[in-house]
């Protein structure tokens, strides 16, 4: 099977012992990892996508979500982005949400000198909608002005090969409702409107559901995208900021809509990413339409407790990415030893191994794979993966 074969074989329970290896995202020291033997011709990206040379996840063996399609559920006009102040080190300015933020100034490097970049994301200062009113009054912004919210251009040129790519899996982003509003209104706010307005944030929500069914139709036509993928960041580490009964009475809704659209429009599968702990809303996810949950950070949660629990739910994630540093003082504990390839061969063995028998899984670390790898420890844990089932396919020719 090639990779898009197994990814669907994985979701339907039908891999048997063959698994596929995903990677979320590489933020690496790029650099250094040229320095430490990575050939010279390998092009560092963060997300997958296809390009022209060899990119880092073709040269691991690794797949992973292609973004493609692209829709813009937010702003149609945008706000005027607009810079406040900029002294060199700190800049405060207005995006094109309208919202007031503060931030690394361009002027400082933002990258490591081993190339993995660490700026900070910036902070949210104050946001343009703040009451129902704000957001009557902008409302035009969110709704309509569908020919503007995807690229037909972009979609003509390029939707043939994302379409019929298997080595990588096409895939069209949405934010969830939380995200969503998230966005608009802040997380302090998203997290009491429910509480305080349910009645605009249905508004909110209705609107944004109706503008990105709408946005998505034509890049769904033309891409037959593999993955609806819904960005749900509402966890941290003891818990979701959604209360259940919150979730059922305004949320549950709008999972369950929208995954009948994307099914109904050809894409089999929904997948959702949450960080932290979504132990209280895991049943209700599935429940309401999410077929796939990743990345089920180790210091959140127990991913082989949850997987225990339901046994059918789909997983990508879970493996500990600081094994790469063992070492490391907040990992006393977790490791008995400090030497690298034996914490990896412990963490594959702890997750790999029974999640491989339960099934149902894709292995993949617990978040992107980040700035305290070096080179040839992660080609370690990519080869080590062979001995657990990996099957992944590359269908993708380079000339050096």
């Amino acid at each position: 099977m090639n990779n898009r074969e197994l990814f669907n074989a994985v979701m339907r329970h039908e891999n048997g012992d063959q698994l596929l290896h995903f990677e979320l995202g590489f933020n690496v020291p790029y650099k250094k990892w040229y320095k430490q033997g990575m050939p010279s011709h390998v092009q560092s990206v963060g997300w997958a996508e296809i390009t022209e040379k060899e990119n880092l996840f073709d040269h691991f063996n690794v797949t992973g979500l292609v973004n493609c399609g692209v829709i813009n559920q937010f702003c149609v006009p945008a706000f005027e982005e607009k810079t406040i102040s900029d002294d060199g080190k700190k800049i405060t300015f207005i995006n094109s949400l309208g919202n007031t933020l503060a931030g690394i100034s361009d002027k400082v490097q933002q990258t490591r000198d081993d190339g993995a970049n660490v700026g900070s994301p910036p902070a949210e200062i104050a946001y343009a909608i703040k009451s129902l009113e704000d957001y009557e009054r902008e409302r035009y912004r969110y709704t309509g002005n569908i020919e503007k919210r995807y690229n037909p251009a972009w979609l003509k040129a390029h939707a043939a090969p994302h379409r019929d790519m298997t080595d990588f899996i096409p895939t069209l982003w949405v934010h969830g409702p939380f995200a969503y509003l998230r966005e608009l209104i802040g997380t302090e706010m998203a997290m009491m409107a429910p509480y305080e307005d349910p009645d605009w944030v249905r508004m909110m929500l209705e609107d944004h559901l109706k503008t990105a069914m709408a946005a998505a139709k034509e890049p769904i036509r033309a891409i037959k995208h593999q993955v609806a993928f819904v960005w749900e960041d509402c966890c941290g580490s003891t818990g979701s900021f959604i209360a259940p009964a919150v979730f059922d009475e305004q949320f549950a809704w709008w999972y369950r809509e929208w995954k009948d659209y994307t099914k109904n429009m050809g894409i089999p599968w929904t997948m959702m990413d949450t960080d932290g702990d979504p132990t209280p809303l895991v049943s209700r996810w599935f429940e309401n339409g999410i077929d796939c949950m990743h990345p089920w950070e180790v210091n959140g949660v127990d991913m082989l407790k949850v997987a225990e629990q339901y046994p059918n739910y789909i997983m990508m994630g879970g493996i500990y990415k600081h094994m790469f540093e063992p070492n490391d003082m907040a990992q006393l504990g977790r490791f008995n030893t400090s030497d690298v390839h034996m914490a990896i061969d412990q963490e594959l063995e702890r997750v790999v191994k029974p999640m491989r028998k339960r099934g149902g899984y894709f292995p993949s670390l617990d978040h992107w794979a980040f700035w305290g790898i070096e080179y040839d420890d992660y080609r370690y844990y990519c080869d080590r993966m062979l001995d657990y089932g990996k099957a992944n396919v590359s269908t993708r020719n380079f000339l050096q």
